[in-house]
């Protein structure tokens, strides 16, 4: 019947095959009556998760808190209403008008001052002469530039070479290894 059951020893072949008929139906009514181990309901609904009484308490307090105030201001206006004013325009006059500020003078006095000495300043800043030379600057960086190319040993090529090229270049004598390296050139050349 079954290739694995050759090999194990049995007495008789007829009651061993009845007991392992037997084992089958048992564990075929056993796979019939099984019942899932997963619970896959869904989750019990609780009534303070589904209703928030505490929000509805405080909406219920503030409604009623509304319905006073418009109550007492349903009131007052019937009072107004239903009653003559006494303190009207045509029985007291017409309002009454405060005077002027006493100091008003002073701070237009006070404006005008400061504005005055903040033009004096804008002056005085506007006719200034500059400090700073810009023609200085470019004569500076023109020998600084002249400086740095007699002590080279290589040509240098600088960026704002560009800037002191339209000009002649001033004269600067030379150093000693600068003249050695022109020797040496024509010595080779």
């Amino acid at each position: 019947m079954y290739a694995y059951r050759k090999s194990m020893p049995r007495l008789n072949k007829h009651l061993d095959d009845k007991w392992v008929k037997h084992c089958q139906r048992l564990h075929k009514q056993r796979l019939k009556q099984m019942k899932p181990a997963i619970d896959n309901k869904p989750p019990p609904k609780f009534v303070h998760l589904a209703q928030n009484l505490k929000k509805q308490q405080m909406d219920e307090e503030r409604y009623s808190q509304i319905e006073r105030d418009n109550y007492l201001l349903l009131d007052k206006m019937s009072y107004i209403m239903t009653h003559p004013q006494l303190l009207d325009e045509k029985y007291m006059g017409p309002p009454v008008t405060y005077g002027k500020s006493l100091n008003k003078e002073y701070r237009k006095r006070e404006l005008m001052r400061i504005t005055e000495e903040n033009l004096q300043i804008l002056r005085r800043i506007q006719h200034k002469e500059p400090y700073y030379s810009h023609e200085a600057w470019t004569n500076d960086a023109r020998l600084s530039e002249e400086y740095l190319r007699n002590c080279a040993e290589y040509p240098i090529c600088l960026p704002s070479s560009q800037l002191f090229s339209r000009s002649p270049p001033s004269r600067v004598t030379r150093t000693p290894r600068a003249r050695q390296q022109r020797e040496g050139e024509e010595d080779w050349g």
